[in-house]
C-alpha cells in the first residue's frame, strides 16, 4: 500500500533519504489510512514491512495499531532517491525528468536513483521475503514510484513499461497474490 497524503505531497516537495525534513501525514492522509486499516484488520496479515521515511512510518503505525501486526522497517522500501532534488520542488525534478523513461539512466550529476538500481534493492527485498516469509501475508507500506516498480517486477514488466502503467493513489491498498 502507498502511504496516505503527506505534507510534502501538498507542498509539492521531493522527499527521499536522507530526509532533510520529515514530512508527516496530513489530516486527510490519516483519514485515508484509518479507512484502509479498518479493511486490513480483516485480512489476518502476519507482518507489516515499511519504508522508514516518516510518512510511511506513520502509515504503518496506524495500520499496526488497528491490526496488532508488528512492523519491520526496511530501507529497501524507501522512496526513489531524488539526489540533488531532495528537499526541493518536485516540479523542478519533473522539469528535468519529464519523460519517465529518462529515469532508467538519469544524469549522474543529479545523483538520482535509476529505476534499475531501485529494482535491484526491491528484488533483494523480494528474495528475502521468499526465503523468510513464504506462505505468510504481508502488508508492504511504501511510496508511489517504489510500488510502481515493485509491481513491475511481480508482473514481469520492464522498468520503462512499469513507469507508464499502473500507479498507486495516495492511501490506496492493492492486494497481490505472489506465487513464490
Amino acid at each position: 500500500m502507498r502511504h496516505g497524503e503527506a505534507e510534502n505531497n501538498v507542498q509539492r516537495i521531493a522527499s527521499s533519504l536522507p530526509e532533510a525534513k520529515g514530512y508527516s501525514l496530513t489530516a486527510r492522509g490519516r483519514e485515508q489510512i484509518a479507512e484502509v486499516a479498518e479493511y486490513l484488520s480483516s485480512v489476518d496479515a502476519d507482518m507489516i514491512f515499511s519504508s522508514p521515511i516518516r510518512r510511511t512510518r506513520e502509515t504503518a503505525e496506524i495500520i499496526s495499531e488497528k491490526t496488532k501486526v508488528p512492523i519491520v522497517f526496511d530501507e529497501r522500501l524507501c522512496e526513489a532517491g531524488f539526489g540533488s532534488f531532495n528537499g526541493r520542488s518536485i516540479d523542478l525534478f519533473f522539469e528535468k525528468y519529464s519523460d519517465p523513461l529518462m529515469r532508467i539512466s538519469p544524469d549522474s550529476k543529479d545523483g538520482v536513483e535509476s529505476y534499475i538500481d531501485m529494482r535491484g534493492r526491491l528484488q533483494n527485498f523480494l528474495n528475502d521475503m521468499k526465503e523468510e516469509y513464504a506462505g505468510k501475508k504481508a502488508v508492504i507500506v511504501s511510496h508511489g514510484d517504489t510500488l510502481e516498480q515493485l509491481h513491475g517486477i511481480l508482473t514481469d514488466e520492464a522498468p520503462g513499461r512499469s513507469a507508464i502503467g499502473w500507479y498507486p493513489k495516495k492511501g490506496s491498498c492493492t492486494e497481490v497474490v505472489w506465487r513464490m
